[in-house]
């Protein structure tokens, strides 16, 4: 028996931001790609995705990273209402290739990591903070 992993837009890692965070109500989209809008950062690779704004007058927000040994990259589902989704499966989806179809057989682990950076205050450097917890490594073998 195995387990199949299809290719799917809506799985992965993700958050969802409080309203304050969302791009609708002034918060900001930014990757480690330099792109910095939901709209830009959608269907794309990435090592890591911010969300950033404001609460309360306090500049707060998540970061997410995959993990660099994870079988594949990371293409993001993200949107200007306030969802946040790294996702290794959607590579159809996410409009980068063929669909992707991930077979764990029995009694064989597929491991995913990924790490969330809550922050607050304005000096934080998302670049910085994710170099600090995702050294690179080579990605597992699992196609």
């Amino acid at each position: 028996m195995s387990i199949v992993f299809g290719d799917q837009e809506e799985m992965g890692f993700a958050a969802r931001m409080a309203t304050p965070l969302t791009e609708h109500n002034g918060g900001r989209i930014t990757s480690s790609s330099g792109l910095s809008s939901a709209a830009e950062t959608w269907g794309q690779p990435a090592a890591w995705c911010d969300t950033s704004g404001r609460v309360d007058g306090r500049a707060v927000g998540i970061t997410l990273i995959p993990d660099p040994a994870n079988f594949r990259e990371s293409w993001w589902h993200n949107r200007a209402y306030g969802v946040v989704v790294a996702n290794p499966f959607g590579r159809a989806a996410m409009q980068q290739g063929e669909p992707s179809r991930v077979v764990v057989s029995a009694g064989k682990p597929l491991t995913l990591r990924f790490t969330a950076i809550i922050h607050e205050g304005d000096a934080y450097d998302a670049a910085v903070e994710a170099a600090a917890v995702s050294p690179s490594q080579e990605r597992a073998a699992h196609e």
